[in-house]
């Protein structure tokens, strides 16, 4: 076969959360948003990022659960209790120790002592950090996006995003690259280079250079933020629901004291409680308003669980099926518009943004290797073929171990017989 599916795993399905909830809490934030300000999206946003307390207290009791249940089953050998015993006894002998060895012992736990001490200041300084990533993104998006930029996403938004996060995990996370990765990402960096042509050609002039300075940065903030994400994960071993509890708690008292600070100083300025005042104005708004931050909880939560499972490139597969989505429903609106096809939304420039879009998103397939092609090599460093070759050499050291087994039993006997 030239093109077959990876090993079948459940969790290869993650990237489609985000995509299919963040259009689905599209319709919900329509249903009740009448006036939005900055303050009140990103009260917004991480208020969604506490609602992982319940998923966290969840494993927090089963995992004291399964501890007390082992304990429990747990039954201790008489023997095992002398053993103890003695052990204790030994300790105590070594403190009593006329040539003083208590005193090394107490310096290797001042030492113990010390690093986890750096180390719990360590995790503290990088949620910080991603604390402050997170809101000079959601800041920088929220000051400088512009409606009309959307048109860019599509093209130049996904080549910087793509482009910046392998180069990220790259220099980073240490995400090595092979030829199946290189040629993927050049013929997806090829289609979107012509998409981008076809894309300045049909914009408005007086905004080409600040949509494209837009998600140049905007792609580079996030995924500093979402591969250092990564990193954490990997370093700290924390859950996603831990790190985004903490960051949505640490973001929202932030938030919180700018918004007082911004209602009393300037109270003119639009902030968290001009959000509520004008758009949860009844009961029925207000289920709304909680259904809409579930909503957005759940695709936060499938871009961190992405994150966690895969890496930070299969993003690419996530963004890319929600830009699909998102590009569809732009063409529906038009057609329904019945206003003129001109511009991007001409029916050659459809035609050619589906194909492209067809064509990527296998290309982001086969770079995370959820396809492989078994073609021109394209398959040689893939993780199943690198495990089928480590299986197969584990397989004739076995054989030469049993071999040599063999031979020294049958030399052996050969020495008894004489």
């Amino acid at each position: 076969m030239l093109i077959e599916l990876s090993e079948f795993n459940i969790k290869i399905f993650i990237p489609l959360i985000y995509p299919v909830f963040k259009r689905i809490q599209d319709f919900s934030k329509k249903a009740y948003i009448d006036k939005d300000n900055q303050l009140f999206k990103s009260f917004r946003y991480f208020l969604s990022y506490t609602i992982s307390f319940i998923p966290f207290l969840i494993i927090k009791l089963r995992t004291k659960k399964e501890k007390s249940r082992k304990e429990k089953s747990e039954t201790v050998n008489p023997l095992e209790i002398e053993k103890i015993d003695n052990e204790e006894k030994e300790e105590k002998d070594i403190e009593f120790d006329p040539f003083n060895e208590e005193r090394s012992h107490s310096e290797i736990y001042k030492i113990i002592k010390k690093e986890n001490k750096c180390k719990k200041l360590k995790n503290i300084i990088f949620i910080l950090s991603l604390c402050i990533l997170s809101i000079l993104c959601n800041i920088y998006r929220y000051l400088f996006g512009n409606k009309k930029y959307d048109i860019v996403k599509q093209s130049a938004g996904i080549f910087f995003e793509i482009t910046a996060y392998i180069l990220l995990s790259y220099l980073i996370l240490k995400q090595k690259l092979y030829k199946h990765n290189y040629v993927s990402a050049g013929i997806i960096a090829s289609i979107l280079l012509i998409l981008i042509i076809i894309t300045l050609i049909n914009m408005d002039k007086g905004i080409i250079l600040p949509s494209i300075l837009f998600y140049f940065f905007m792609e580079i903030c996030f995924g500093f933020y979402d591969i250092l994400t990564k990193k954490y994960f990997v370093v700290y071993l924390d859950t996603p629901y831990f790190l985004m509890l903490v960051i949505g708690i640490i973001n929202l008292f932030i938030i919180l004291i700018v918004d007082l600070f911004v209602f009393f100083i300037k109270p003119d300025i639009e902030e968290i409680i001009f959000g509520f005042k004008h758009n949860i104005s009844n009961v029925a708004k207000f289920f709304i308003f909680l259904s809409d931050i579930i909503l957005e909880w759940i695709w936060n939560l499938g871009i961190k669980l992405t994150i966690y499972y895969l890496t930070p490139c299969h993003y690419f597969i996530t963004d890319y099926i929600n830009e699909f989505i998102y590009y569809v429903i732009e063409v529906i609106k038009k057609k329904t518009d019945e206003s003129e096809n001109d511009g991007i939304f001409t029916t050659v420039n459809i035609i050619i943004f589906f194909i492209s879009f067809s064509v990527n998103f296998f290309c982001c397939l086969v770079f995370n290797e959820v396809i492989i092609l078994n073609f021109f090599g394209l398959d040689y460093n893939t993780k199943k073929r690198i495990q089928k070759r480590m299986d197969k050499d584990s397989e004739i050291l076995m054989k030469i171990n049993s071999a040599d087994e063999q031979i020294t039993k049958e030399e052996e006997s050969d020495h008894s017989q004489d």
